[in-house]
């Protein structure tokens, strides 16, 4: 079976211990009022409404150009694939200094990546709040040693999700697709 359509399975923790379908996503609801009501922050509605309806998941399809400078991410071509985007308590630890601690640019959520360590990051600065950007990750603080950048990739989550495509051959969908996401792929609809 090929797909045309957009497509999400869900993202456990557990997956190789058995949790292969929805009833294992844990439901981020009340950790994302939490986190807003905490931080005094708001998430963007697309994004909010995504993370409330499947906390996070792998997406079909998945291929992006992405914009950073192929000296800093290098590859044949500047094309990745998101894989996968975060449950929301991955978002958190990231959020809290978990993972890159002061390497983390500042007032981004990490909401996904690529399988190479490009980071797929949702600006909450007021001068771009909401636009997504990606960032190679490094460990270097913030601010030093090349660690001063991240670059723009669409100005909203919607409208990152639009930019996701497969190639003509669908070698994508072909790469994406297990057996058993004919009974766990559900609409990207939120």
């Amino acid at each position: 079976m090929m797909s045309s359509k957009r497509l999400i399975v869900p993202e456990t923790e557990g997956w190789n211990r058995g949790e292969r379908d929805w009833s294992y996503v844990a439901d981020a609801s009340q950790d994302i009022q939490r986190w807003e009501r905490t931080t005094k922050r708001n998430l963007p509605d697309g994004y909010r409404r995504f993370m409330l309806t499947f906390n996070g998941g792998r997406v079909y399809p998945r291929l992006f150009r992405y914009n950073v400078p192929l000296e800093l991410y290098p590859s044949t071509e500047p094309v990745t694939m998101v894989d996968p985007f975060y449950s929301w308590a991955t978002v958190e630890s990231h959020w809290r200094g978990e993972v890159y601690g002061k390497g983390y640019p500042p007032d981004m959520l990490f909401i996904g990546c690529d399988p190479g360590g490009l980071e797929i990051l949702l600006s909450l600065r007021p001068t771009d709040w909401g636009h997504i950007f990606c960032w190679p990750h490094t460990r270097n603080i913030w601010g030093t040693e090349g660690n001063t950048q991240v670059w723009h990739q669409a100005d909203s989550f919607e409208a990152f999700l639009e930019s996701l495509y497969d190639l003509q051959d669908r070698s994508d969908y072909d790469a994406w697709h297990l057996p058993i996401y004919d009974k766990l792929a559900r609409p990207l609809v939120f």
